[in-house]
């Protein structure tokens, strides 16, 4: 069995409407409308009979305490991070919705069972939380023959859980579970979330859904260049044939000067390089971040020259472009790992991945080998304290 517990998403506001939705349904089951009672069979949702109100009421409707349990457990985790991101309004209207729309589903799709629950709706908060927050953390307490607890990145597991309630429901699996509803709530949380994402009602950010997929493409278009001997990190044009080296002398290039913009990936890769280099010569660091943000477009691995790549993620994490800040930086280390002030590298990324990313774990990594490595007190201090705060939050 696989519960998740916590969620690593830092909350800027108090979900005050998710709060309100947990307190509603405990009490409802409190007040003995549950599946013990009689009294509840006029509100629970019939697929062959169905009324309106059946699909707002059968969703404060429970079984037993698990059903009730298990429910509100999810809505905890998941429901607070998408209410901070929606509001108040927004997502008790979106939370409704889900009812009523994996309702619909259960109707269409299943037999003439009644259904009771908020499995549904909480789904489709599930769903939408995958779209906007897939590469958020989440604590998970496993209990096979042995306890304990591990981290894994929301999409693994919030996908595992869409794509098994999509089996049961084509396979017509019941036992009791309203798979087809779970289904439908999945669908329209994912189909809102990606809606909303891509009309720019919500901000995009290079961690949510759609920003995964167009760095896949990305990192694909890549790949494809350097297997046609696309040189990465050459500036100046194609790599020069290995083969009929002359006997004396040296090689010496022509080129033709056009004043029509470069059409070719390759081409608009070199000419960014080329502003960027010329943007940081006449220290003009915004124009060289505008410029790296439009290379790192095209160029899913691209990186610059050693003191380049520092100036510019320096720049980003000033503009407080914290994603942006945040990959230039991991770029930097991986490209120039013996640089002499990495911890400094460390402490930063430490800063921004628990201040502004959410990030705990990567935050927790990066300050751990900040206090180790650093050597001026004051940063010793800074990253202990951070790193005392982020071990407190997350209760280790």
């Amino acid at each position: 069995m696989f519960i998740p517990i916590r969620t690593e998403y830092r909350m800027s506001h108090r979900p005050w409407v998710n709060y309100a939705l947990v307190a509603a349904n405990v009490l409802i089951f409190a007040a003995g409308l549950n599946g013990a009672s009689d009294v509840i069979r006029p509100w629970l949702l019939y697929p062959n009979d169905p009324r309106v109100e059946q699909f707002f009421s059968s969703a404060f409707l429970h079984a037993d305490f698990w059903h009730l349990a298990g429910n509100m457990l999810f809505l905890w985790v998941f429901g607070g991070p998408l209410n901070d991101r929606l509001g108040h309004v927004a997502y008790l209207a979106f939370y409704l919705a889900g009812a009523v729309l994996a309702g619909v589903g259960y109707v269409l799709l299943a037999g003439a069972a009644p259904v009771l629950g908020a499995s549904g709706a909480i789904c489709a908060v599930t769903g939408a939380y995958l779209v906007l927050f897939p590469q958020v953390r989440l604590t998970v307490l496993m209990i096979l023959y042995f306890i304990t607890t591990f981290q894994m990145s929301s999409l693994y597991f919030v996908g595992f859980q869409f794509l098994y309630n999509v089996l049961m429901t084509a396979t017509g699996a019941g036992g009791g579970v309203a798979f087809a509803a779970h289904t439908a709530g999945y669908v329209f949380g994912i189909a809102v979330g990606l809606a909303l994402l891509s009309v720019r009602l919500l901000p995009r950010d290079q961690m949510d859904l759609l920003s995964m997929f167009s760095h896949a493409s990305k990192r694909g278009r890549y790949r494809r260049m350097v297997s046609q001997g696309f040189k990465p990190f050459q500036s100046d044009g194609p790599a020069r044939p290995r083969f009929d080296q002359p006997k004396h002398g040296r090689w010496v290039e022509a080129r033709s000067v056009r004043s029509e913009p470069s059409e070719t990936q390759q081409a608009r890769e070199s000419e960014l390089r080329q502003e960027i280099a010329a943007a940081c010569t006449r220290h003009d660091l915004p124009a060289a971040a505008e410029k790296y943000l439009q290379l790192v477009r095209i160029a899913e691995d691209a990186v610059l020259s050693r003191q380049a790549q520092l100036d510019v993620a320096n720049q980003l994490m000033a503009q407080e472009q914290y994603p942006a800040a945040a990959d230039a930086y991991e770029r930097f280390l991986r490209h120039y790992g013996a640089y002499e002030h990495t911890p400094d590298i460390h402490l930063m990324l430490g800063l921004v991945y628990g201040r502004y990313l959410h990030q705990y774990d990567r935050a927790e990594h990066y300050l751990s080998q900040a206090v180790e490595r650093l050597s001026e007190d004051r940063k010793v201090a800074m990253a202990q304290s951070e790193l005392d705060t982020i071990r407190r939050r997350r209760g280790t």
